[in-house]
């Protein structure tokens, strides 16, 4: 990682965790955007690409090299004086005038390339932040619960003391006085059970936005919990959602690039049987030490140079370049499919959120109709519990289905706002 991306990482962290005592959604997602170690992967597969499109221009130039020979050597049966040292000076170079289009044809691939490595950073992006989401909203979930939690065991153990005062003065049975002491244990046992859920999402979320645990956390959730279904705007039809999550998918954009670039690489294997026209050019001199001397006129009359033209003709490859097509053409294929595939899958899934957002605002909406109901009939039990006429058993009844009814109203909200979360990310 260079120096302006940590320096842009330390700069967040410290205007997050300075000036943002809490968290909301979208200091989540920033901060995902970040620091996700897989985003940062994708970041680096295009700085790859870059660097592809680079190396497929370098193809356009002429390149030239210098050598320098220095030789020892023998003739044991030569008789008489003899050079043992011999210096080759030379300069090389050369340059592809023709190749039947094939630099042409890879830099448009790599170039394609960089497009599809930038969609599919789009899409690592896109499934961090539907990770975020999730864990963010598991997180609101879990605290409300953890709400409703405190508060049915405030009043359990208070229920419980009460009987148990009862119980001394010889006003309730002993029966009565277990059951509430039960009732009590249950509800720490529930309470335990939230706190464990709260712990979990947050160590998901800590570590999507690579956050340590020394680090102190929680988040904002932007007046959530005073949100009823009847404030909720009317969904899109499924239709309109496929076709907004359609156009703007980075993973369907990434197969039609894939598509694409394999296209010119079906092109491209056909041009390993075209003509090539290259230019070279070179120039070169050398001497021989010891027993010859002069050595700056060898150095001068045996310097040379040359400029050379030459045209290559494949005439028989043993099926190379066949081969090569052949492939391509499979690759080409393979990623029609893929597409295809991702397409499905797009629809099952923009669909099924679909359903889950109508059939969680359902339930939601149900759900608060069953919570003023128990409150109403829980009501009546307190009424008829002071007067004698239901057993303690009942009114228990009443006040554990008045809970439940409070933690599944809980249960349905988060997971019809998530569900409608998911949709506008995907069909922004």
């Amino acid at each position: 990682m260079n120096f302006m991306k940590r320096f842009k990482l330390v700069i967040l962290f410290f205007s997050t965790t300075l000036f943002a005592a809490e968290w909301t959604l979208e200091d989540c997602l920033k901060r995902a955007e970040e620091s996700s170690l897989s985003i940062q992967v994708s970041k680096l597969s295009e700085e790859q690409a870059n660097v592809a499109i680079k190396t497929a221009k370098i193809d356009r130039y002429p390149s030239l090299s210098a050598s320098i020979n220095n030789t020892l050597y023998d003739n044991p049966f030569v008789e008489g004086p003899q050079d043992h040292y011999r210096l080759s000076l030379g300069l090389n170079g050369s340059m592809v005038l023709w190749n039947g289009g094939a630099t042409s044809l890879s830099i448009e691939t790599a170039q394609i390339d960089k497009q599809a490595a930038e969609q599919r950073t789009a899409l690592a992006t896109l499934n961090i932040q539907v990770s975020v989401l999730e864990a963010f909203y598991a997180l609101l979930n879990a605290n409300e619960k953890i709400a409703v939690a405190k508060k049915a065991l405030e009043i359990s153990e208070a229920e419980a003391e009460n009987q148990f005062k009862l119980f001394e003065a010889g006003s309730i049975t002993k029966r009565d006085l277990v059951l509430a002491k039960a009732d009590a244990a249950q509800k720490k046992v529930s309470l335990l059970s939230a706190e464990q859920s709260k712990i979990n999402a947050e160590t998901t979320l800590r570590q999507l936005l690579e956050i340590s645990r020394e680090e102190e956390f929680s988040i904002k959730s932007e007046n959530l919990e005073t949100l009823t279904p009847d404030s909720l705007e009317s969904l899109l039809s499924v239709e309109d959602l496929l076709k907004k999550a359609k156009e703007k998918n980075p993973n369907l954009a990434a197969d039609s690039l894939a598509i694409l670039s394999a296209e010119k690489n079906v092109k491209l294997a056909g041009k390993n049987s075209s003509i090539s026209v290259t230019l070279g050019a070179q120039a070169g001199t050398g001497l021989q030490a010891w027993e010859s001397g002069a050595y700056g006129d060898q150095l001068k009359y045996g310097y040379n140079h040359s400029i050379t033209l030459g045209i290559n003709i494949p005439i028989i490859d043993k099926g190379t370049t066949t081969n090569k097509v052949l492939n391509a053409q499979i690759q080409s294929e393979k990623s029609k499919i893929t597409q295809q595939e991702t397409e499905k899958s797009l629809e099952n899934l923009i669909e099924q959120l679909y359903l889950n957002a109508l059939a969680a605002e359902n339930q939601w909406q149900a759900t608060v109709l069953q919570v003023e109901a128990n409150e109403a009939a829980f009501k009546v039990a307190e009424d008829q519990k002071n007067l004698g006429a239901i057993t303690y058993t009942d009114y228990l009844s009443y006040r554990s289905e008045l809970e439940t009814s409070k933690l599944t109203l809980t249960q349905a909200k988060y997971t019809a706002l998530l569900a409608r979360a998911l949709l506008n990310l995907y069909c922004k």
